[in-house]
């Protein structure tokens, strides 16, 4: 044993060492490497960036590829040619008409020491500027106010005037960005035109076999940098745009320079913009005598900027990039650590590179929790960790967006249940374990008493117990409010009222139905021995256990009779259903053994409503209209598509997805996108008891405009249809049409009746 207690440690230690090892490997290589590295990575940049344009000469105008990728390089690289020649000769500019400043510089230094005195700040700063413009004058003969700063006279010491030491040092200056430029573009041509091949080959060696998983990413990725790319070159070609024009009616000179270098340093993350500004600030302060240029540049940028990043850039940006904003800023720093100026640029689009591969490759899984903006927890763990903490409030407000969006079920089922399920599994009977559980039920119940009270009623007909930990208790309240909401009583026990010690005790005087919670792995043994208990206290009670911490396999009846309860619940939903048929509290009609089935059938035969249904489709130019009941276990057993009828009959309202243009995560959902459903419009079927049944949904599988005057087509429908096969047997009168409406389901009933 002690042996096996100090192998675990050495190899999470060793596992440690490897990781840092080749983390520093990795980072050492792309150091070293940074003269191969950089130009290929920016060849693959722009390889990103001109594949499009690649893709235009090639598939649109028909172009040879060698001829389609010739064409592309040069284009970029004229219009890369173009905007240096526009800053250096905005630059030249500028320059000439430097010295021009001098005065207007020194008379606002001049007057801002007189008010802040000489011996400070103010007073440095105007000495070393009047040594400059001694020096831009011709030095000696200048004259110097007494008491100013002299200037340092400056000795060459090594004379480097010789014809070969000037061209060694041009050429060293100027060659090697021109081969960097030159390497770049090779790697770019030779990018483009192997394009299909290399991806090929990464696919090859990436994939290791899992050729879908690798695919996605490589889309993913392309279409994410791509995006991002065009989407900052616009906003920055804007952005330089308005700045340039708002400089130029300022008066700022090199207004055009400015505006042109902002569109290029904005592509350095967050401090791109501010590097470029700083400059027109000064040159505004050196121009105008007095203040007011200075303050409206600073107000343009400031305007400008604070838009852009909190306005437009979120909204644009999204999730075309996928990578946090904290991410972005240590990528920066780190690409810039390592490579300097061109790292800046390239840190997003690679951090972004890194994201995909993390979202497709688990081995990378790593690079999407840390650097991804995707939430890392679900909503249920979001709101178990926040219970666990006793944060009440913040689990309140996570469960009101739940509710907000989904209804009161989803809250219960999507939230309450995986959180108690949580709990269950990782809070021990420990005494840390036993603290935790205590919160956490306090907090539960803190948010259940926030979507209802719970009342205790003696003498009522339904006993709920929670079979072993706080956490079934909670699971308890939790159907005890949800019976409150359908006009049930129920009473409820902590687990101590089932133990062997107290069980005898319990009331059982006018309960007929208990049901036992429990979410422990195996409660087996503890639920067979509480039920047996339980029929000797009351022989005519059934019991109902509702097992929510695992699935029971096997047929129903085996369990049943394992267990020795009645019936068995894995779910809210089902447990509730099993109550209330264990109540009976459905009341028969009248002069009949059995009322009459809403809906009966749900038209999926040659009935009348199937008939009905079908004009519906032709009516509103679809090919399928249907009827979605929430007590067909048919449509029960396809989740993804009973969360879409949850979520119209818990809220009451409409729900219209068009799948190529909806926003808010429904275009996502599995039934729709399995099924190739471009669009899905669905409307309650409110019964005149105010009960909602289910849904009258239509679908079709290419893209269809559903307006406003549609959706009011389909709601006048759904009234026909409750009228007529909802509320009452089917009568033979025709239906009333929507107002202004040609009727549509001509046929009486009769008259469909006799068709089926």
């Amino acid at each position: 044993m002690p042996i096996a207690r100090l192998s675990l440690p050495e190899q999470n230690g060793r596992q440690v060492f490897e990781t840092v090892a080749t983390f520093a490997i990795i980072i050492a290589i792309l150091y070293v490497g940074a003269g191969i590295l950089v130009p290929l990575v920016l060849a693959v940049l722009l390889a990103f960036a001109l594949t499009p344009l690649v893709d235009f000469f090639g598939r649109r105008l028909h172009l040879p590829d060698i001829v389609a990728v010739i064409l592309s390089v040069l284009i970029a690289a004229l219009a890369l040619g173009a905007f240096a020649y526009l800053v250096g000769t905005q630059l030249m500019h500028l320059a000439q008409d430097f010295p021009k400043y001098q005065q207007t510089v020194t008379a606002k230094l001049q007057t801002l020491q007189g008010q802040l005195g000489k011996d400070g700040f103010i007073g440095r700063a105007l000495g070393t500027l009047q040594s400059l413009a001694t020096q831009f004058k011709g030095g000696a003969g200048a004259t110097v106010t007494p008491g100013e700063q002299q200037p340092i006279p400056v000795t060459i010491a090594n004379d480097v005037g010789s014809p070969l030491g000037i061209v060694g040092g041009l050429l060293g200056s100027v060659l090697g960005p021109l081969a960097t430029a030159a390497i770049v573009t090779v790697f770019l041509i030779f990018l483009l035109l192997g394009r299909g091949d290399l991806k090929d080959r990464f696919l090859r060696l990436a994939s290791r076999g899992g050729y879908s998983a690798t695919t996605m990413a490589i889309s993913d990725a392309s279409t994410r940098v791509g995006r991002y790319l065009l989407l900052q070159f616009a906003v920055n070609l804007v952005y330089g745009t308005l700045f340039g024009i708002g400089l130029t009616l300022i008066g700022v000179p090199g207004a055009v320079l400015w505006g042109t270098m902002i569109v290029l340093f904005r592509y350095i993350p967050f401090v791109g913009a501010l590097i470029i500004a700083v400059i027109p600030f000064l040159l505004a302060f050196a121009v105008d005598p007095g203040w007011s240029m200075l303050a409206m540049t600073v107000g343009l940028y400031l305007v400008l900027d604070l838009t852009t990043a909190n306005a437009i850039e979120p909204r644009l940006y999204g999730a075309s990039t996928g990578v946090s904003p904290i991410a972005l800023l240590l990528a920066a720093m780190f690409w810039a650590t390592l490579w300097g100026p061109i790292g800046l640029i390239l840190s997003t689009p690679m951090t972004v590179c890194l994201v995909v591969l993390g979202r497709y490759m688990p081995q990378f899984q790593v690079f999407e929790t840390l650097l991804g903006s995707e939430p890392v927890l679900e909503p249920a763990e979001r709101f178990y960790q926040r219970l666990l903490k006793g944060d009440t409030e913040e689990a309140i407000e996570i469960a009101d967006d739940i509710v907000e969006a989904d209804g009161k079920d989803a809250l219960y089922d999507d939230m309450m249940l995986p959180a108690l399920r949580l709990a269950t599994s990782e809070l021990s009977d420990s005494p840390e374990g036993l603290a935790q559980r205590r919160q956490l039920a306090t907090s539960i119940e803190g948010v259940i008493d926030e979507y209802g009270e719970i009342q205790q009623v003696e003498g009522s007909p339904v006993l709920l117990v929670g079979g072993r930990t706080e956490i079934d208790e909670c699971a308890a309240r939790i159907v005890s409010q949800r019976l409150a909401g359908r006009g049930i009583a129920s009473r409820v026990l902590p687990p101590m009222a089932v133990r062997q010690e107290s069980i005898g005790r319990i009331d059982l005087d006018g309960v007929s139905v208990v049901c036992l919670f429990n979410l422990g792995a195996d409660v087996r043994t503890q639920t067979r021995y509480v039920a047996r208990r339980l029929r000797r206290l009351q022989p005519g009670v059934t019991i109902i256990a509702c097992n929510l911490g695992e699935t029971l396999t096997g047929e129903t009846a085996e369990t049943t009779e394992m267990l020795r309860v009645d019936q068995v619940a894995a779910d809210f939903e089902k447990a509730i259903a099993e109550i209330e048929s264990s109540l009976d509290t459905d009341t028969p009609a009248e002069g009949d053994e059995t009322a009459p089935v809403p809906f009966e059938g749900a038209g999926r035969g040659d009935d009348a409503l199937g008939h009905a249904l079908e004009q519906i489709a032709d009516a509103l130019g679809v090919p399928l209209a249907t009827i979605n009941l929430l007590d067909d276990e048919r449509h029960q057993d396809d989740a993804d598509a009973f969360r879409l009828t949850q979520k119209i009959t818990s809220t009451g309202e409409p729900l219209v997805i068009q799948v190529q243009s909806a926003t808010d995560g429904l275009d996502a959902n599995p039934y729709l996108l399995s099924n190739g459903v471009e669009l899905y419009a669905g409307v309650p079927l409110t019964l005149a008891n105010g009960e909602t049944v289910g849904t009258l949904t239509i679908m079709d599988y290419d893209k269809h405009e559903f307006g406003e005057a549609d959706l009011e087509r389909l709601k006048a429908y759904a009234g026909e249809l409750v009228e007529r096969f909802g509320n009452t047997a089917v009568t033979p009168v025709a239906p009333v049409p929507p107002p202004g409406r040609t009727p549509v389901l001509q046929e009486t009933a009769a008259n469909l009746s006799s068709k089926a």
